[in-house]
């Protein structure tokens, strides 16, 4: 009834391990939330939030706007960010606005972007080299730095 499965697979063969796929989650630009957005697959931002993001991708389109904290390996910004940006990469495009605090590994910024803050390169944001990118609890940390973006305004 209950017994172990032995089966092996062959030296060589061809099985490889993959990491699992999610859909990307799309909001659109007549959508409104406030609270927090958590996705382990991307996120394509068009809207408005009042709250905080982590995920692996996020896109901020044109007419997004995020007041709040993003956490996420990769974030490309083509509207408007307030608040603290932590990613691997970094792509700030031409059309967008961002004010506050971006921690990066890899930071591009195109021509006629707009960038009101502070940009900290660090060697390591929260996710190791080889490791799949996990969600931590670093509010303790982050509570500082957001602290003092709050005491600047």
């Amino acid at each position: 009834m209950f017994h172990k499965n032995n089966t092996t697979r062959p030296v060589g063969s061809n099985v490889s391990v993959t990491k699992k796929e999610h859909a990307p989650s799309v909001i659109a630009k007549d959508i409104h939330m406030l609270g927090n957005v958590v996705s382990e697959g991307t996120v394509d931002f068009d809207g408005k939030l009042d709250g905080n993001i982590r995920c692996d991708t996020l896109v901020v389109r044109n007419n997004a706007f995020i007041k709040g904290e993003i956490l996420a390996n990769s974030v490309s910004v083509y509207g408007k960010v307030k608040g603290l940006i932590r990613a691997k990469t970094v792509h700030l495009y031409a059309s967008c606005h961002v004010e506050g605090i971006i921690m990066h590994e890899a930071l591009t910024i195109e021509d006629g972007a707009y960038l009101d803050g502070k940009c900290k390169r660090t060697d390591k944001i929260d996710s190791d080299d080889d490791a799949e990118f996990t969600f931590e609890d670093t509010s303790a940390k982050d509570a500082k730095v957001l602290e003092n973006i709050r005491l600047i305004r």
